[in-house]
């Protein structure tokens, strides 16, 4: 796809290396740093966990079941990068760890 666009096989290799390469402007690098902000967490998923969702869905359903997660996680992300604030449709209990979170970081 980026091939498509433009965008130089040089310029794709370099990405791994991108804060120390002159191929990318600096509103690059910075949409690159947001980028990987917004990423920084895993999403391996362990096999036992995997095959436990095998165990009570089929292909299908597992597609649509990361779908929708993947989807809610963007939304989350979206909203965190943004600093979006909860819309209160769906208030957590306050000893939900988030909450706790968040009260520990106001008070810093």
């Amino acid at each position: 796809m980026s091939r498509d666009e433009g965008i130089s096989f040089e310029k794709i290799a370099a990405l791994e290396d991108f804060e120390h390469s002159a191929l990318f402007t600096d509103a690059e690098k910075a949409a690159l740093r947001m980028a990987e902000a917004m990423c920084e967490r895993s999403v391996t998923v362990p096999d036992a966990v995997f095959d436990e969702v095998r165990h009570h869905f089929d292909e299908k359903a597992i597609v649509e079941l990361v779908a929708m997660i993947a989807l809610e996680n963007m939304r989350a992300r979206f909203n965190r990068a943004l600093e979006i604030p909860s819309d209160g449709l769906c208030q957590l209990p306050a000893d939900h760890p988030a909450m706790r979170a968040a009260a520990d970081a106001s008070i810093r």
